[in-house]
């Protein structure tokens, strides 16, 4: 097993609390290599490491419309530039502050985000970026400064830009010559001092006051123009004002921009809406464990996919790279699927359907799609792994959704005719052969398709486990529409596709499996990362498989970021070799081992989860990563983040393993089956709020000392389980920041749990606001004493107020209630 995690580094940033419901972190602004990237459906901003803005990013467009902004400050009376002092960022799911003073006494607190909120009717939030300033004077002595805000207009278009000023708006309105139609504004809700464009790029480092600007917009096309305002300031002591710099456009041109930029709300609506937001969805599928990085890992998981989300015309998606790409891409929409099920189900479908809308004449699903326009393109491979992944994650979202005629009656057709095509692609040994000889993305058959000079094709262990999956898939499919014919022939085609994998990719000499048999017809040994698929997907025999979690679980693999995609002392291992993809750390791999592995080494499981999301935030200026952010590859030495600074197509693998993993969520029947997979060293675990067919399902495993399930829903479990009729958390509150609790209820008996998530022994308190009455029987197990005990009696009044409890070290206490008559 890997080495534990090290101390943590005096560059962590600090985060406080258990984990599953608040998240935030607060890190020195000297400690960041670069800043948050926050997104909306139709609207997407990166933040730099000193807190400015580095881009606007329209999807619509496909382009960055507004390029970097800063404010900076200049004492009125010298004239002098106030360098900000040290000071720190508060990270938050839907916003980024920054906190620092000035040389002068000022007081400096700058909040970003983007407008987001609820959906209606397909309507989605104005496209609409915000950066605040609220200045207070905290010195004995009245203030006088100046603020001079600057925007690159240009963005990253062309060089024929044109501006005019607005002063109704008191907004830059900025357009391209060749592309009229993509219009921007950028604006300010107090009345300038003055105000220009220019092409001095020098007075926004200057180190004395640029002064009054010109009061004109007249820089002619084809420079990089900058928009600035002037603002001027005056703070008695103690005083305290407030302004903010506005951000929208539109594709569609001028009307449009000017419009959106109308209907952006004022900043403290905007935050409170966009708030409102990420909190209802925040609280689906939280996942409670002893380990507070497990959970905090899951709550940011759910927030970075709310920051992808995209809703162009052709309807709701994700791109595989916000800000540099315009592609949806088919398996990684299969695998957002399967996390996007469990908070943004609406996003799913719409995503999902995308591809049997597109779904080429053949029966192969497409590599990827433009957002924009719909335009296709698959590589010119005769067979890929978009095909099989997305009839799994058509199932899975029919599972979880129980939408049988607005979904699953929809896409069997186009699944079936998948499954047949790659039926039509098997060789003479009954594999599935990719024919390319080719290489990189057009000889690459899998996930790891951007290894230039690099050849993965013939029968590739990773699809051909794809595809028994799907086969199986189409049967269960099926078999929900009562097409028995159907469901025995590809019953029958699962069955024989597993026999051929295992007859002929299934290496003997090692007990483990071939990476492929290549189009020579050579069989290649190379062990990878890639041992994950037969196991995940079942092919594997349980000894196989359990040998297979054994090799990926050693030394060779793991660093204290997650797993390598090779070994190190492979002998085409390469610390960034082939983008990491022949020994880098691909975080997102770490995701489907700790599902494999989950019930093979729990243990395991749980240190990969929670030490893979634990090194965001554990040095980010040296790592290159963002606090709470999911980034995309490491150094496979060094473990700098090499590659995009949030990767949409890791998060939902990490909500999909602690789900499905950790929590063990069987979805394939109603009511589901649950067969969690505590750690060692874990007492206990719950799950809450997950939706599931128009319910929301709730658990809790505890050691007791045997293991034992309190759930709001009979659900299918072999062991001991007490159903309850109703979720009640919502009404509970737990002092301090230490410890969880969820409640459930059926008639007259409650059953409350609190469980600690930290080191060391703490006292707290449970309080419920329920509308009760009289007394209560009180029975409780606490692991400080490792039994039950009866407790006699509890009041209303006593349960209203507070019930002290002691709680050990990851401990736990679980209280059953019943009313007395």
């Amino acid at each position: 097993m890997a080495s534990t995690a090290p101390a943590a580094s005096l560059h962590a940033a600090e985060s406080i609390g258990t984990g599953e419901g608040v998240g935030t972190y607060r890190v020195s602004d000297d400690q960041m290599a670069t800043g948050s990237t926050l997104g909306a459906p139709r609207i997407c901003i990166t933040i730099k490491a000193s807190g400015a803005i580095e881009k606007v990013y329209s999807p619509d467009a496909g382009a960055t419309l507004l390029g970097s902004f800063v404010v900076h400050f200049w004492d009125e009376r010298s004239k002098a530039r106030l360098a900000p002092l040290p000071g720190h960022f508060i990270i938050h799911p839907e916003h980024q502050e920054h906190f620092y003073s000035l040389p002068n006494g000022a007081s400096v607190h700058e909040t970003l985000f983007v407008l987001n909120s609820e959906p209606q009717d397909n309507t989605v939030a104005t496209p609409a970026a915000y950066y605040r300033v609220q200045l207070s004077n905290d010195s004995p002595e009245r203030i006088e400064l100046s603020s001079y805000a600057t925007c690159r207009l240009r963005g990253e278009t062309d060089h024929d830009v044109a501006v005019a000023y607005d002063r109704k708006r008191r907004a830059f309105v900025a357009w391209n010559l060749g592309a009229p139609d993509a219009v921007r504004l950028f604006g300010v809700s107090e009345r300038p001092a003055s105000y220009e464009t220019t092409i001095d790029h020098g007075k926004a480092v200057a180190l004395t006051s640029p002064g009054k600007l010109s009061g004109t917009a007249d820089t002619p096309p084809g420079q990089d123009t900058l928009g600035v305002f002037a603002l001027d300031h005056s703070l008695e002591p103690g005083a305290r004002l407030d302004f903010c710099y506005t951000f929208a456009f539109a594709h569609t041109g001028r009307g449009d921009a000017e419009a959106n930029y109308d209907a952006a709300p004022d900043v403290e609506a905007a935050l409170a809406r966009t708030k409102a937001y990420y909190d209802k969805v925040l609280s689906r599928s939280m996942v409670m464990t002893p380990d507070p990085e497990l959970n905090r890992g899951v709550l940011w998981a759910k927030a970075n996919m709310l920051r992808t989300v995209l809703r162009p015309r052709s309807g709701w998606c994700f791109v595989n790279d916000p800000t540099r790409s315009n592609n949806s891409v088919g398996r990684d929409t299969a695998w957002f699927g399967y996390g996007a099920d469990y908070m943004l189900p609406h996003v799913a479908k719409d995503a999902l359907l995308a591809y049997a809308r597109l779904q080429e004449s053949s029966g192969m699903i497409v590599e990827y799609y433009d957002i924009r326009n719909e335009k296709t393109a698959d590589y010119g491979l005769n067979v890929n792994d978009n095909t099989p992944l997305m009839i799994l994650a058509w199932l899975h979202h029919y599972h979880v959704t129980g939408d049988r005629d607005g979904f699953l009656q929809h896409v069997y057709p186009a699944a079936c005719k998948a499954a047949r095509y790659l039926l039509s692609q098997r060789n003479d040994q009954g594999l599935i052969w990719c024919t390319s000889t080719k290489t990189s993305d057009w000889g690459i058959v899998g996930w790891r398709n951007v290894i230039e000079n690099y050849r993965l094709s013939g029968a590739t262990t990773e699809l051909n486990s794809e595809c028994y999956a799907a086969f199986r898939t189409i049967e269960k499919m099926a078999l929900e529409l009562e097409r028995h014919d159907d469901a025995a022939e590809f019953g029958a085609h699962a069955d024989e596709l597993r026999a051929a994998i295992n007859k002929h990719l299934y290496n003997r000499e090692n007990g483990l499996y071939y990476l492929n048999i290549d189009v020579d017809g050579r069989a290649r040994t190379d062990v990878t990362a890639d041992l994950v698929f037969p196991v995940i997907f079942g092919v594997a025999e349980e000894e196989t498989a359990a040998n297979i979690i054994s090799r990926l679980s050693a030394d060779d693999f793991w660093t204290d970021a997650g797993i390598r995609t090779v070994p190190r002392g492979a002998p085409n291992y390469g610390p960034t070799h082939g983008y990491g993809l022949l020994g880098g750390v691909w975080v997102g791999v770490t995701f489907w081992y700790a599902f494999a592995a989950a019930r093979f080494n729990s243990e395991f499981m749980a240190y990969a989860l929670g030490t893979s999301f634990r090194f965001y935030s554990r040095d980010p200026r040296r790592n290159n990563t963002v606090p709470g952010q999911f980034s995309e590859w490491l150094h496979g030495e060094t473990l700098v983040n090499q590659g995009m600074m949030l990767s949409p197509w890791f998060p939902p693998r990490y909500v999909w393993a602690a789900v499905e993993g950790v929590a063990g969520l069987d979805i394939t029947s109603d009511p589901p089956a649950l067969d969690p997979r505590l750690a060692p060293d874990w007492k206990w675990l719950g799950v809450r709020n997950v939706p599931f067919r128009g319910r929301s399902l709730t658990w809790f495993v505890v050691r007791a000392p045997d293991v034992r399930i309190y759930a709001n829903l009979p659900f299918r479990y072999s062991g001991d389980l007490a159903a309850y009729d109703e979720d009640i958390t919502s009404s509970l509150s737990v002092s301090g920041h230490a410890a969880v609790g969820l409640g459930l209820r059926r008639e007259n008996e409650l059953v409350l749990f609190i469980g600690n998530t930290v080191e060391r022994t703490v006292t707290t308190a449970l309080r419920t606001d329920l509308k009760l009455s009289g007394t209560y029987n009180r029975r409780e197990y606490n692991t400080l004493r490792h039994a039950w005990k009866d407790f006699g009696t509890v009041s209303a009044a006593d349960l209203a107020a507070g019930i002290p409890l002691e709680l050990d070290r990851k401990g736990f206490s679980v209280l059953e209630l019943t009313g007395q008559t």
